[in-house]
């Protein structure tokens, strides 16, 4: 069970493609590039083979540029470090994504301005998109949800002892 976080660039009705000349730029300016997986999707591999937050290893994945359907990308277990926040923050306005955040509150986080306010579905209320101008504004923004989600998890696992 993981906070997860959803990459995509979309239109009112349709998702879109990513930028993938932004991201092939910033992925290679990090020398990173992104690898097939075990579990049949495809990580962010570095020159030690793999991707690292705080010293832990993340399910971060992102689809291969050559793919000829839409780029998307997310991640299952998202701790929502300062570093996670930034790397995320970063790779999301260089293929000028926004982030779904499936827990909500809010549901849609539009970092550095990657989408306007025309490109979202109607259907979405102003209240459930976050605009986000920094990796520190992402992480605030995230934060209430992560709380909520933090407090579910031990409620379904019964294991309120270990707080966040």
């Amino acid at each position: 069970m993981g906070f997860s976080l959803n990459f995509m660039r979309i239109g009112p009705d349709a998702i879109l493609d990513a930028d993938r000349d932004g991201l092939a730029a910033w992925l290679a300016g990090r020398e990173l590039e992104v690898a097939p997986s075990t579990d049949e999707t495809h990580h962010l591999r570095g020159a030690d083979g793999q991707l690292r937050f705080d010293g832990h290893w993340t399910d971060l994945h992102l689809d291969p540029l050559d793919r000829e359907e839409p780029v998307t990308g997310g991640i299952w277990s998202a701790t929502l470090s300062a570093e996670e926040c930034a790397f995320v923050y970063d790779l999301c306005v260089a293929g000028r994504m926004l982030i779904m955040n499936p827990q909500g509150g809010p549901l849609l986080l539009v970092p550095g301005r990657t989408h306007e306010a025309a490109d979202l579905p109607e259907s979405i209320a102003a209240s459930d998109i976050a605009w986000v101008d920094s990796a520190d504004e992402l992480a605030e923004a995230l934060g209430g949800g992560f709380q909520r989600f933090v407090e579910f998890r031990d409620q379904v696992t019964g294991d309120a002892s270990d707080p966040v």
